[in-house]
């Protein structure tokens, strides 16, 4: 069974974005999502941004490793990095046990705070992925 956020805002890239801890959106937790982290695999190992990096959206801001591949991991708005989850470096398949959770990866400040509007809502990510299932 498939979890989905709602508080969360998706890109097709299968990542999440959500406001950090009650910050409104001067703050957002970023993350890969749980159909995202069931298509990677159990993640051994994940390679992360340093903190004050500045990357667009959509680029490449850090790089798992599983069972089953390597994942590029983008980010779904542009922003600097103000924080990572170092608890994915002792354990990086928090990402797969609590990937709304204990499983985030970076928390960012975003270029623009409307940027988190354009990433699709909850439903809109259901249908999305809903997709890939009929097209088997």
């Amino acid at each position: 069974m498939r979890q989905i956020a709602t508080t969360a805002r998706y890109s097709e890239n299968m990542e999440w974005a959500c406001p950090a801890f009650n910050s409104d959106l001067d703050l957002l937790l970023i993350g890969l999502s749980d159909f995202g982290q069931k298509a990677a695999g159990t993640i051994n190992f994940i390679d992360l941004p340093k903190v004050n990096n500045h990357f667009e959206k959509d680029a490449i801001f850090a790089v798992t490793e599983s069972d089953k591949m390597a994942n590029e991991i983008c980010l779904p708005v542009a922003g600097t990095i103000v924080e990572i989850n170092t608890s994915l470096l002792e354990d990086p398949a928090l990402i797969n046990r609590a990937p709304y959770d204990l499983g985030w990866i970076v928390k960012i400040k975003p270029d623009r705070k409307d940027d988190f509007s354009q990433l699709m809502s909850a439903q809109e990510f259901e249908k999305y992925i809903g997709a890939f299932f009929r097209k088997s």
